[in-house]
C-alpha cells in the first residue's frame, strides 16, 4: 500500500485527472494496474483536498468504459484467432483468458458489469462480447452500468473512509467477491426499481 501511495500518488500529484484516465484506460486494455485500490486512493485524495470528487469519478469511469469499448471492437473485428494467438504467449495472461472465455460462456452479458469487480477477469470481457458479437447497445448499457457501480463504489468508499482507507480496503480486497455480489445485487436491485417506477408512470400516463 506505502508503495502504490508512494509511486501513484507523486503520478497523479503531477499530472492529475490526466494521470487518471491513463491509468484506468491502460489497466482495463490490459496493463497489470491495480485499479481498484487506485479507486480508493484517489477517493482518499478527495478527501484531502486535492482532487475534487466529481472530476475524479469522471475521469476514472471515462477511461475505463472508453478502453472497454476499444476492447470490444478489437475482438469484434480482429476475433478470437489474434488474441489467442498473442495470449498463448504469456502463460499467467492465458490461463486467466482460459478461465474468463468459460465465464463469459456460462453468464453472457452479466459477466459485463460483474467483471468490473473481479481483478484480472474485467481485462477480457469486453473481448468475448466482440468476440461473439454482443449487439453493441446491450454491450454499453450493461458495461457501461457496471463501470458507473464500480467506479461511483469504490472512489466514494475511499473519500469517506480518509486515513482509514488502506485498512478498510484491505479487508475488502480479502472479500472481494462477497463485496461485488453486494455490489451487483443493488444495481440490479436500482435497475429493478427504476423499470417498475418507469412501467407505473406509463400506466398512469394511458389512465389519464
Amino acid at each position: 500500500m506505502e508503495e502504490i501511495s508512494s509511486v501513484f500518488g507523486t503520478y497523479i500529484s503531477n499530472y492529475g485527472y490526466f494521470a487518471l484516465f491513463g491509468l484506468f484506460f491502460l489497466g482495463i486494455l490490459g496493463m497489470p494496474l491495480p485499479e481498484e485500490t487506485l479507486l480508493v486512493f484517489s477517493g482518499f485524495l478527495v478527501s484531502t483536498g486535492k482532487l475534487d470528487f466529481w472530476p475524479t469519478f469522471l475521469v476514472c469511469f471515462s477511461g475505463s468504459i472508453l478502453a472497454m469499448t476499444i476492447a470490444y471492437w478489437i475482438g469484434r473485428t480482429l476475433g478470437h484467432s489474434l488474441i489467442e494467438r498473442v495470449g498463448k504467449r504469456f502463460e499467467i495472461v492465458y490461463q486467466v483468458y482460459q478461465k474468463t472465455r468459460s465465464w463469459f460462456d456460462r453468464f453472457g452479458k452479466w459477466a459485463l458489469p460483474i467483471g468490473y469487480f473481479i481483478t484480472g477477469v474485467r481485462q477480457f470481457t469486453a473481448y468475448f462480447a466482440g468476440i461473439t458479437r454482443l449487439p453493441f447497445p446491450t454491450f454499453i448499457l450493461y458495461t457501461y452500468a457496471g463501470g458507473l457501480v464500480w467506479s461511483l463504489l469504490f472512489v466514494t468508499l475511499g473519500w469517506q473512509l480518509g486515513e482509514r482507507w488502506e485498512v478498510v480496503f484491505t479487508w475488502i480486497s480479502h472479500n472481494l467477491a462477497l463485496f461485488a455480489l453486494s455490489a451487483v445485487f443493488f444495481l440490479l436491485l436500482g435497475f429493478y426499481l427504476y423499470q417498475k417506477g418507469w412501467m407505473k408512470k406509463g400506466k398512469g400516463e394511458e389512465t389519464s
